[in-house]
């Protein structure tokens, strides 16, 4: 078989969806750069804050189901429009009731769910502003020292826990650095002031809709934290306005948002923004429903979320890079999977790191073979700091992998670096700044008032403005060799994941101030073992060494050399690690990202020692956890 087959696009229509006209400027800079601005003016606010949108649907389509939850039975719970609304109120008014102190967040330590959403929606109508914090600081550390941290920094005024004793380190370490926060867990416990679920009681009096009547755009509604890979973690300040900035300038240009009921199976947590303002926003401001998945693209979970995807067949997903990987992997070994799930879809939204070009290949082959057309795969540039996405795509994307263009209300500044551009946005959805740090709110945007985003981007096609942009990645992550060359990253990891498809699941490269570039190699053992039957009985170590594998990589990387090879592209190192990044290390996100900087540093021992084996045929063929090269 030979394993690097070239995979073609198909021929197939894309799938016919109301996109709005492409109406974007491109301005030259008297000092050099772009200016990219959307001439479509960003329209007026149908609400004043996010939480009208609950109020509407909750009058209109009282009975339509919101949200939805396994209920650990194989079925769901559900609550409608008209009970959510009731509950939302009813938490308000216990929140009012407790006379927190005015301005300190509310922490959310939980994973998505029903109680949480509400929580979250009840604070934000009555000004209290939600910091939901990743579950992983809880419950994937034996100290919980980020959750200490951010007590002492930002003092919250209430914590919540759906489970106490899941929770009850992190409880313990609130408890102990915030001692007058007032902890709430879904049931009483030892560990909590208050029980949500009786808090569902409280009776509503005119308090809240004074209280509701009060906020306006400028109101802080969420404070979210950066994923603090380079340092303590800073809180993004998230008003009314850049939320509703953010969902108008989405619909208005998709606007076949609103063609037919919204419907969505989604994983991504609350406390990134593409959770919060990506899908659960989005069904929110549609009047949709969104089932909440307790699948996340891992080994052990990604069947359960196959499995819900199957059973509500929705017309939107949005997923990170790995999940799309990982669905694509389980097409391939069950069609029928695609014929479930594609039939219903109108379109694919990825983001937060590259997608392979094979997996937007192989997504359009599989829905055009099951469809007849290919399912728009579109993708955005965004962060945290943008509330979700500033550029989007609204048309066919007939070019792989761009990030689209700027979005209505938002102004995109495109500044040289190198050869490529670093990019800055300002606009309403952009955030104002970051919460209880000067420092950050004084380095983070320029002299205009721009956003300083620290990413990379390029054109697709520099004489074809509607092609949009594409990610040149992390200015943070890309590093110089001892011989002053510079190497970017998230390009040539790109290229190297291209070329070393299926057998690596991600790479990491290294090292600033060396004379040669190195590779760490991940491998993707679920796609090794289709290729080779019989290393599924091999352990991750001996995997790490299977012959075959190894001269399938070399073959791979001497292509790829032979392709880039001057001393910023060419890989002169390899090795083969035979563990996976480790999240509580700090080697992968919780989205599943991998951290470039938390693996070399974890992993420094092994780097050291690819730089400085004695080799004689260009690269080094494994170094296993133990330190030692074979």
């Amino acid at each position: 078989m030979d394993k690097n087959i070239e995979l073609q696009r198909p021929n197939a229509p894309f799938r016919k969806l109301r996109f709005s006209q492409v109406n974007v400027m491109k301005t030259p800079l008297p000092t050099g750069g772009w200016l990219i601005s959307n001439q479509e003016a960003l329209q007026p606010f149908t609400v004043r804050h996010f939480g009208e949108f609950l109020f509407k649907y909750a009058r209109e389509r009282p009975e339509q189901r919101f949200l939805a939850e396994p209920n650990g039975q194989g079925g769901w719970r559900t609550i409608s429009y008209k009970e959510a609304l009731q509950q939302v109120n009813a938490l308000s008014q216990w929140l009012l009731n407790l006379d927190l102190p005015q301005g300190k967040p509310l922490f959310v330590l939980s994973d998505n769910a029903i109680l949480n959403a509400l929580l979250q929606l009840a604070a934000m109508q009555v000004a209290i502003p939600v910091m939901p914090l990743s579950p992983a600081y809880s419950l994937l550390s034996k100290t919980c020292s980020r959750i200490a941290d951010l007590c002492q920094r930002f003092d919250p005024a209430l914590v919540y826990a759906d489970d106490a004793q899941r929770y009850a380190i992190a409880l313990e370490v609130v408890k102990k650095n915030a001692p007058l926060a007032h902890r709430v867990t879904d049931h009483r416990s030892d560990l909590s002031h208050s029980s949500l679920v009786e808090a569902l009681s409280t009776c509503v009096t005119a308090e809240v809709e004074k209280a509701e009547a009060q906020i306006g755009l400028d109101h802080t509604a969420r404070l979210l934290l950066t994923s603090g890979s380079t340092g303590l973690p800073k809180a993004v300040v998230i008003t009314q306005r850049n939320m509703l900035a953010s969902g108008m300038l989405w619909d208005q240009v998709w606007p076949f948002l609103s063609d037919k009921p919204l419907v969505m199976v989604d994983w991504l947590p609350w406390n990134h923004t593409a959770g919060s303002h990506g899908g659960f926003s989005m069904v929110l401001r549609h009047g949709g429903t969104l089932y909440i998945d307790d699948g996340k693209p891992v080994p052990h979970l990604i069947d359960r979320t196959l499995l819900n995807l199957r059973q509500i067949r929705p017309n939107i997903m949005i997923n990170v890079p790995r999940g799309l990987d990982m669905i694509v992997a389980r097409m391939e070994e069950d069609p029928d999977l695609a014929a479930d799930i594609f039939p219903n879809l109108d379109i694919i939204v990825y983001g937060g790191a590259a997608l392979s070009e094979q997996t937007m290949i192989k997504l359009e082959q599989l829905s055009a073979a099951h469809t007849g057309y290919r399912i728009p795969i579109s993708a955005s540039l965004g962060s945290t700091e943008t509330t979700m996405p500033a550029t989007l795509v609204w048309w066919e994307p007939l070019v792989l992998g761009t990030l689209g263009l700027p979005a209505p209300g938002v102004e995109t500044k495109l500044i040289p670096y190198a050869d490529k551009y670093e990019v800055r946005f300002k606009g309403p959805s952009i955030t104002t700044g970051y919460y209880l740090d000067d420092e950050a709110n004084k380095t983070s945007f320029d002299e205009e008032g721009f956003l300083i985003t620290g990413d990379a981007v390029d054109f697709a096609n520099p004489h074809c403005l509607e092609h949009g942009l594409v990610y040149a990645g992390r200015l943070s992550e890309n590093f110089k060799l001892a011989t002053g060359t510079w190497v970017v990253v998230a390009h040539l990891r790109n290229l190297l994941l291209n070329q070393l498809h299926p057998f690596a699941h991600d790479v990491v490269l290294a090292e600033p101030n060396r004379d040669e570039l190195g590779a760490l190699i991940f491998l993707n053992r679920q796609q090794i073992e289709k290729l080779f039957v019989e290393t599924c009985l091999l352990t991750d170590a001996q995997l790490a060494c299977y012959e075959p594998v190894l001269m399938a990589i070399e073959q791979a990387i001497n292509k790829h050399n032979t392709q880039y090879p001057a001393s910023s592209t060419r890989v002169a190192r390899w090795c083969v690690l035979d563990s996976l990044p480790d999240i509580e290390l700090g080697e992968l996100t919780d989205k599943g990202h991998i951290n470039q900087k938390g693996v070399l540093k974890n992993r420094q021992e092994i780097v050291n020692l690819l730089y400085t084996a004695q080799i004689s045929s260009g690269s080094v063929r494994l170094i296993s956890q133990d330190g030692k090269v074979i």
